[in-house]
């Protein structure tokens, strides 16, 4: 099969008027493997309908929703994880600036009240032993004390600003590298904990940071609400998009997404600490891992010339396995959620070019050989953008060290 040559572009110099890409809520929380905003208002200018409806099935960190609600579209998202709910509800905020205003002083209260506290009585404190590998256990009790102030099931917005405050408070002051993808320890973090622990002086530290956290989320907030007249979203928060019911949910003129990445899917690990300090108990969070693609098994293969010539050249069995589950969940979530899609309407769908067992698999050219070939889409563009900036695969020891250096954005009318 012949396929099209990717059309090379920077889409950061495309659009011009974004040169942050942390500008506004974008940069409210880490997320792994965000696409920037410059990709998404690219799309939403050249293939969306004039302030029509685009649909995310990987909503991830929320770029899409930000970016269609600031410039008069409206979006729907959907996502495995089921923190999103409380993230979405600050980073795409449905309240007003008044509101918002009035919070952020409760808030303010809330955190001197929760701090409150004499470090030497709550020693004994009984904590969840599960956090014990992320914690000492000075910092373990006090966290345990915190997070217990925290109503956990009123979902006030101050609330829901105080729990986003402390997801990245726990996480910074564990023993996990808190930016960086997936979970997992390290000496360098253990030696930065022990030296803030000594002399329990943490509790001070801890205190200011809060407040610190406050500022800079009161700051993006409110020049949000104040400066853009924004859209409302609909968003789905620990759903799966390979059975999640789009057609009946939405109308869409574009979809605009950036599935996981091939080997590197463990997206709910990166928020386990989070799922623990609000009570999921381990096979909760497991059964939100289990449907994380690709550590399924598909109920069949991908077929065509490119993806069966890439499978036959992968020799392990368990990469080959990988290579099936994670082509079929990927393919058929992105054909469940075209479901919507109105006719004439556009699928855009961002992916890089992984290594397996030192085979590139171009990914846009599996998408293009199912949907084009087989489905009747139409194809309009491809583009070959280079990435400046990722944490996702640099510095681990992975079948792809350099990390990804380019990223294709393939667009395909229904």
């Amino acid at each position: 099969m012949k396929f099209p040559k990717p059309k090379i572009v920077s889409f950061r110099d495309e659009i011009e008027d974004v040169n942050n890409t942390s500008y506004l809520t974008h940069s409210l929380y880490y997320h792994p493997a965000k696409f920037i905003p410059q990709i998404v208002r690219y799309c939403l200018n050249k293939y969306t309908k004039n302030k029509g409806k685009t649909l995310d099935p990987f909503a991830g960190s929320g770029t899409t929703g930000l970016e269609a609600v600031t410039n008069g579209y409206s979006a729907t998202l959907t996502d495995i994880n089921p923190l999103l709910e409380y993230f979405y509800e600050i980073k795409l905020p449905e309240f007003s600036a008044k509101e918002w205003s009035k919070n952020v002083l409760i808030a303010e209260r809330e955190i001197d009240t929760i701090f409150n506290i004499d470090i030497s009585e709550i020693k004994n404190k009984k904590y969840d032993k599960r956090l014990e590998y992320w914690y000492p256990i000075d910092l373990l009790t006090f966290f345990t004390e915190i997070w217990g102030r925290i109503s956990k099931k009123n979902k006030s917005i101050s609330k829901v600003v105080l729990i986003l405050i402390f997801f990245k408070i726990s996480k910074k002051y564990s023993y996990a590298e808190h930016s960086m993808p997936k979970l997992f320890t390290s000496k360098r973090k253990r030696k930065e904990i022990e030296e803030t622990q000594r002399g329990n002086g943490f509790g001070k530290t801890i205190l200011e940071e809060a407040r610190r956290e406050l500022k800079k989320i009161n700051k993006s907030v409110s020049e949000l609400l104040t400066n853009y007249n924004l859209k409302k979203v609909d968003y789905y928060s620990g759903v799966d998009a390979y059975t999640f019911p789009f057609n009946k949910k939405t109308r869409a003129d574009s979809i605009i997404t950036s599935p996981p990445y091939l080997q590197a899917q463990e997206y709910i690990r990166t928020f386990k600490l989070e799922m623990m300090w609000l009570g999921y108990s381990n096979e909760k969070i497991k059964s939100f891992s289990k449907k994380e693609i690709p550590f399924r098994k598909p109920e069949g293969t991908i077929t065509g010339q490119y993806i069966d010539k890439k499978r036959d050249r992968i020799k392990n069995k368990k990469l080959k396995e990988m290579f099936d589950s994670y082509f079929w969940f990927t393919i058929k979530a992105l054909e469940n959620a075209s479901t919507s899609l109105k006719r004439g309407g556009r699928l855009c769908v961002l992916v890089g070019n992984p290594v397996m067992e030192k085979e590139t698999v171009e990914i846009w050219k599996v998408i293009y050989e199912y949907f084009v070939s087989q489905k009747g889409y139409k194809l309009l563009d491809v583009f070959e953008d280079r990435i400046v900036s990722r944490k996702l695969f640099g510095g681990r020891k992975n079948n792809n060290p350099d990390g990804m250096r380019y990223e294709y954005l393939i667009v395909l009318e229904k």
